[in-house]
């Protein structure tokens, strides 16, 4: 394993203790977010280890007897802000729905989420997703996936009667909001793109996961593409985050996998994304948000942590965007020889290749091969001329400004 990866490892152990408990950042309390996240992404580099009984009794006791929903200690100082979309309903189902595939991974058997029942009940799901507000696509993104996958998993886990024509219902739903011209929600006059592309994301997972078709595959890689900024990150002012970057890059992921578009591009801009994570990397392995930013996950009590501190929720994202960019790019330096690997149950951080995928069946025309790399050359030429002549600009305007 290469050092970069290896010193993720490392970083991963400073966060734990023996018993597998993890923090959100090193030095923080115990979190549930911070132990599901350092030992999923553990997982994804082979280094899975075996859960042991006290472990395991924790998270038991962070299920509801209740609703069934899953929150940790963390949550029980939180706090809601007035303005802040994340709410305290908003956090748990974020909660379940990030445990929830740890716990199919580990075999942990949960007692029955009564409290999604109801998302099975197509009046009230009609009017659910009737009040979804695609002004906040991104925000929405998140809530949209949660009710998605919970009715997958009361379909293939519970067996509850009425899953499976809500999420038929569900998906219906999408398909009648969906903009044609992107294949993503709000794009069409209610939001950036970006915050579509950071939003569809989620809801993409299960269109990825039930093969459901996509209206305009060309048009959702073109809208990715057109995000990445110079710098390899998937934010158009740069500087991407975790999000922002496996949003767009598992996109165009599985983009590559299904349609035979703009193949080349695709794999010049995951390089370039790659080259933009491991620049995020911290001395101890693990990686922040972002750079130079300060970080909180959704305002969670003890996720709080300065500038460019490494914590375990940015970690577990970077690397396995790492991970579904050596899908398509397995012989980059930095990879090989890493066994990734990703979480089998739908959510995020789930992947699987779509049936009859083949990579060395991919055969790319040495001109598209050539277009990409010189394309990107032009726009960095491009942007180093216009830097230019902004500066020439400045100091004209400032000689100027000296004048008598």
């Amino acid at each position: 394993m290469k050092e970069s990866l290896l010193n993720v490892v490392s970083y991963l152990k400073d966060c734990s203790n023996d018993s597998l408990f993890a923090t959100s950042t090193c030095g923080g309390g115990i979190t549930l977010y911070g132990t599901v996240y350092a030992n999923s992404t553990s997982g994804y580099l082979g280094e899975t280890k075996e859960l042991g009984d006290e472990l395991l009794c924790f998270i038991a006791a962070c299920q509801s007897s209740e609703t069934g929903l899953v929150a940790g200690p963390e949550l029980n100082a939180f706090v809601h802000e007035a303005g802040s979309m994340h709410d305290l309903e908003h956090l748990t189902l974020h909660s379940t729905c990030s445990v929830l595939p740890f716990c199919q991974e580990h075999g942990i058997e949960l007692r029955p989420i009564v409290g999604a029942h109801k998302f099975c009940d197509l009046a009230y799901l009609e009017v659910w997703l009737s009040e979804r507000d695609l002004e906040n696509a991104w925000f929405e993104g998140n809530n949209i996936l949660f009710v998605g996958q919970m009715l997958l998993y009361l379909r293939d886990v519970e067996k509850l009667t009425g899953a499976e024509e809500a999420l038929e219902y569900w998906f219906d739903w999408l398909d009648s909001e969906v903009d044609p011209l992107t294949s993503l929600w709000g794009s069409n006059g209610s939001c950036s793109n970006a915050a579509a592309v950071y939003g569809g994301y989620h809801q993409l997972l299960l269109y990825w996961h039930e093969e459901h078709p996509i209206v305009n595959p060309e048009g959702l890689v073109d809208t990715v593409l057109d995000l990445q900024h110079l710098d390899g990150g998937f934010n158009p002012k740069g500087n991407g985050g975790a999000c922002e970057d496996v949003d767009s890059v598992d996109i165009l992921v599985n983009c590559y996998k299904r349609y035979d578009y703009r193949r080349a591009e695709i794999g010049e801009a995951l390089r370039r994304c790659k080259r933009h994570i491991l620049r995020t990397q911290n001395a101890d392995g693990g990686f922040p948000y972002n750079r130079d930013q300060p970080q909180s996950h959704m305002g969670i009590p003890g996720t709080e942590a300065g500038p460019n501190v490494s914590c375990t929720f940015p970690t577990w994202f970077r690397v396995h965007t790492l991970a579904l960019i050596a899908e398509i790019l397995p012989d980059e330096p930095e990879f090989r020889g890493v066994e990734f690997s990703f979480n089998e149950a739908l959510s995020m951080g789930w992947h699987k290749s779509p049936a009859g995928w083949c990579r060395a069946a991919v055969r790319i025309p040495a001109r598209e091969v050539l277009y990409a790399k010189c394309s990107y050359i032009f726009c960095r030429g491009k942007s180093y001329m216009n830097r230019i002549l902004r500066g020439c600009y400045r100091r004209a305007f400032a000689r100027n400004l000296k004048k008598p």
